[in-house]
């Protein structure tokens, strides 16, 4: 069986903003109960360089954040290795981590994934808005779907995963 790496990020803090990490804590609630030792998750305020580190040995990478700019509950998109313009180590995107695995390991990255979640209310103190519980149900769903599968794929071939997302949506 492939080793499945999930990482939910965000700020529980800040309303919507929690739906990465909400995903992934269903998801690591999960785990005992379907037997599903293949399957890591990891929650974070945000990806920092050092989460290159947490990468190695995983076949496939599921990185889950909110994002303001999507119009559907959740759009899933193939993370590429590209660096990022921002002169710090933190905050970096999915893409921009990938780039440093291949300087750091000298080798391809695992296939990664981005599923990005519709959100709409960010601030301090705010609880998740109505519409984004909504889209939590359902990106709950889709990756309950992408664990089950996994136990009987070895890896998700980027068509799979696209039509997989188009059937949950």
């Amino acid at each position: 069986m492939a080793k499945l790496l999930i990482i939910g990020y965000g700020n529980p803090a800040r309303g919507d903003d929690a739906l990465g990490p909400l995903v992934a804590e269903h998801i690591e609630s999960l785990k005992s109960l379907r037997h599903w030792q293949h399957i890591d998750v990891l929650t974070a305020y945000q990806l920092q360089i050092e989460n290159v580190m947490d990468l190695v040995d995983y076949q496939t990478v599921l990185f889950i954040d909110a994002d303001s700019q999507i119009n559907s509950p959740y759009l899933l998109t193939r993370c590429q290795p590209e660096v990022g313009q921002s002169y710090t180590s933190h905050a970096l995107t999915p893409d921009a981590l990938l780039a440093v695995y291949q300087q750091v390991y000298k080798t391809a990255p695992p296939a990664c994934y981005l599923l990005k979640m519709a959100g709409y209310a960010f601030e301090l103190g705010q609880p998740l808005s109505s519409i984004a519980t909504e889209n939590l149900r359902l990106a709950k769903d889709f990756v309950e779907h992408c664990c089950q599968r996994s136990e009987q794929s070895v890896l998700f071939d980027d068509r799979e995963m696209m039509e997989l997302s188009a059937a949950y949506a």
